[in-house]
């Protein structure tokens, strides 16, 4: 792949949303390295806003997809979703143990002087 110089914002902008954000893929449509587009997303907000767009959009056509098994009843989409969307309804595996509003569990330890 050889090396062009001088890709511009609109290029990666363009490149990423055939890609729904996903840099290598642009970054090879664009024949330039992913840190091209990386470092170009560190200076452009257009650029760094599009691969965030993209990204979710793409998180919503997931989600679109999982809500089509859920509704077929595929008990891996609905395990998938009780355990994180209804975690907070206790579909865990594990629990999370924290003081009151999220705030830290203090323990405090007294020792029996007479033991």
């Amino acid at each position: 792949m050889g090396r062009r110089i001088g890709f511009t914002s609109e290029a990666m902008i363009e490149a990423l949303k055939k890609t729904n954000g996903l840099v290598s893929l642009a970054a090879k449509n664009l024949g330039c390295a992913p840190k091209t587009i990386y470092h170009r997303a560190h200076e452009v907000q257009a650029v760094q806003q599009a691969i965030d767009d993209c990204r979710e959009e793409l998180v919503d056509m997931a989600e679109l997809a999982l809500r089509s098994c859920i509704l077929k009843q595929e008990p891996w989409a609905v395990a998938l979703t009780l355990k994180t969307m209804g975690r907070h309804r206790g579909y865990v595996e594990r629990q999370e143990i924290t003081g009151a509003d999220g705030s830290d569990v203090v323990i405090r330890v007294v020792y029996d002087k007479d033991v």
